[in-house]
């Protein structure tokens, strides 16, 4: 005998359990998560793009720099040459004017003494060693003697200007009387000096003032500072 349940028919059923449905809450989140790590990302790669940028920059600039600096060495060799050859050419000028001056002392010497000697005045003997002088005369009297040294002492266009303590441009800087005796009205005497050549002395000061060619007026004042 087949039973059929009508009443289960009518007795509602059971649903289904139904998934879980996000929140808005949950979904902004996510959402502000999402934006958070692409700006991240973002400011990642733009503080990486811009180091990268700063590096690049730093090695262009190491690399002028040691350019620059290979280029100031080599200036710095070309001005050291200029000043050897400057120097040598200096030393040249001064044996040259040296040589000139002694060639010229004897003659320049001879026409000083000869101006500056008085009336009167008598030279018997002149001996030179080296620039040291000795003179042997006579006179009437002291007084030209005396005449004679101070004509001696002020010998030289330029002697004792401007400063007249200053006897280097002087023909005869230092002169001395070394003995004098007086007989018969007749004075015996005898000077020492020592001879310079103020010419030379001059030419030698406008020498070593005078720009040398081919030299670089920065030579004396050294090598361009490294940057």
């Amino acid at each position: 005998m087949i039973r059929v349940n009508l009443l289960a028919a009518d007795r509602p059923t059971k649903k289904k359990k139904a998934g879980a449905v996000a929140t808005p809450g949950a979904v902004q989140a996510y959402l502000l998560l999402t934006v958070l790590a692409g700006g991240a990302v973002l400011v990642c790669l733009a503080l990486y793009l811009y180091m990268a940028g700063q590096i690049r920059e730093l090695d262009s600039k190491i690399a002028a720099a040691e350019q620059r600096q290979r280029e100031l060495q080599a200036i710095k060799k070309q001005v050291d040459e200029l000043e050897q050859k400057r120097a040598t050419f200096q030393r040249k000028v001064d044996l040259i004017t040296r040589l000139q001056a002694e060639q010229q002392g004897p003659v320049h010497m001879l026409d000083e003494i000869s101006k500056a000697l008085p009336d009167f005045v008598w030279l018997g003997s002149l001996d030179q060693v080296g620039n040291q002088l000795r003179f042997n005369g006579q006179s009437n009297s002291l007084t030209s003697v005396a005449d004679f040294i101070t004509a001696l002492q002020s010998a030289g266009d330029q002697c004792g200007k401007p400063n007249p303590l200053d006897r280097r441009l002087c023909w005869f800087p230092d002169v001395n009387l070394v003995s004098s005796t007086e007989a018969n009205n007749l004075v015996t005497f005898a000077l020492s000096a020592t001879f310079s050549n103020p010419e030379a002395i001059i030419k030698q000061q406008q020498n070593q003032t005078r720009p040398v060619p081919g030299a670089s007026p920065a030579a004396g004042a050294g090598a361009p500072a490294r940057p």
